[in-house]
């Protein structure tokens, strides 16, 4: 059997006396024979049973997790009873929203389940998501059960200037350009681990500073950055996001800033609500203390701290169609505005966006404001508006 069944959490206290159980001979056999109720067959050597799930590894070396429920009977001599060829069984993946997709299971890593469908089209979901799996014949298969393109939203880690506590697929890079300036670059290390960078293009950036249209939408100084996050529960995970500026607006600063920001992302990574509280650390100033005349003419330099920013942000992602996801950030920066400690001028930033899902890229529309400090003042306006636009990639194998 070509198809992989997923592992599926059923009720095994109730079902576990119904279900076949694995013999110690069935254990012992290099090789067994499984037969399902759909008619296929699964050659392999039987490892575990789980609840209502047994592990077989196939001569390929792929486990295959088997529903008890579905298996009919297992030799150790190849039956009759077999899968002619032609009749391979179709997979129905039943989801939470009532939607099925029909085709055959491909792979499955830290956050997706692909399937490739009866047309050859992978598609994409998230195996929460998932209610259960019905394997039958190709032959009485409804394909019309299955609904039409769906893309999940892969880039769950990123909102429009924030991010969440979700990381990017293991071993995956993830492409953003923002304002077709702002250029971000994504890995990750681990499914609990990425780290990145970010960089504004030089020549368009040297054409917008003149006349400061994106003051405040966005830092002018490359960023690294990484992000550690734990699945605390299926609901909700939690994540230290941190990140260094290289250099500031004065270069009497000693170091660039750090920002530490913790965030909690209740929900899953299609549909959440992500808080966080963050803190800028700019360290400390080394400036000049004026001298008098009368004194050593020799300039003297002191460190002076540097305040702390502190700052609160809200997330909201949400699938509302099978291929568009509504998109929601703001952040509050707290305390008083003071240019000469590097700033951000503005009190609150807001965003909205629809994220146009696609299989392996993602465009983002909307519209982002600036809300400023009463003592500043940009464009002789204290809120200002700007469409935002944002491509997303992954780059590598789909």
């Amino acid at each position: 059997m070509k198809t992989v069944l997923l592992f599926l959490l059923l009720s095994p206290a109730m079902l576990w006396a119904q279900l076949i159980k694995i013999a110690p001979q069935d254990m012992q056999r290099k090789q067994s024979y499984v037969l399902l109720h759909d008619g296929s067959m699964v050659r392999g050597r039987i490892v575990r049973q789980d609840s209502s799930i047994i592990t077989v590894i196939k001569r390929d070396g792929d486990r295959s997790f088997i529903e008890a429920d579905q298996i009919v009977t297992i030799s150790a001599t190849r039956l009759d009873m077999a899968v002619r060829a032609g009749q391979a069984p179709a997979t129905i993946f039943v989801l939470k929203d009532g939607s099925q997709v029909v085709g055959k299971f491909v792979r499955r890593d830290s956050t997706m389940i692909t399937v490739r469908k009866k047309n050859g089209q992978l598609t994409y979901f998230e195996p929460e998501l998932l209610v259960r799996v019905d394997t039958i014949s190709l032959e009485s298969a409804d394909f019309s059960l299955a609904t039409g393109p769906k893309f999940p939203n892969r880039f769950s880690p990123w909102l429009t200037m924030g991010v969440t506590a979700y990381n990017p697929e293991k071993g995956r890079f993830y492409y953003r350009n923002t304002f077709l300036l702002l250029n971000e670059f994504d890995y990750g290390i681990t499914r609990n681990w990425s780290v990145g960078a970010n960089f504004i293009t030089p020549s368009s950036f040297l054409s917008s500073v003149n006349n400061n249209t994106f003051n405040g939408y966005f830092q002018s100084h490359s960023r690294l950055f990484s992000k550690f996050s734990v699945q605390v529960s299926n609901q909700f995970r939690v994540g230290l996001n941190v990140l260094y500026k290289d250099g500031a607006v004065s270069n009497t600063y000693k170091r660039g800033s750090l920002t530490f920001q913790a965030l909690g992302s209740f929900g899953t990574s299609q549909q959440n609500v992500t808080l966080g509280y963050g803190l800028v650390s700019r360290g400390a100033q080394h400036i000049y203390q004026y001298q008098s005349m009368y004194y050593s003419s020799v300039p003297v330099y002191i460190d002076v701290h540097t305040p702390n920013q502190s700052f609160l942000t809200l997330g909201i992602m949400q699938k509302v169609s099978p291929s568009l996801t509504l998109i929601s950030d703001s952040r509050v920066n707290l305390g008083t505005y003071n240019y000469y400690y590097d700033d951000n001028s503005e009190q609150v930033s807001l965003s909205f966006a629809l994220r146009l899902d696609r299989q392996r890229h993602a465009f983002d529309l909307g519209l982002t404001g600036l809300v400023y400090n009463n003592n500043y003042y940009s464009y002789g306006k204290q809120v200002r508006f700007l469409p935002y636009l944002g491509y997303n990639l992954i780059i590598g194998k789909p």
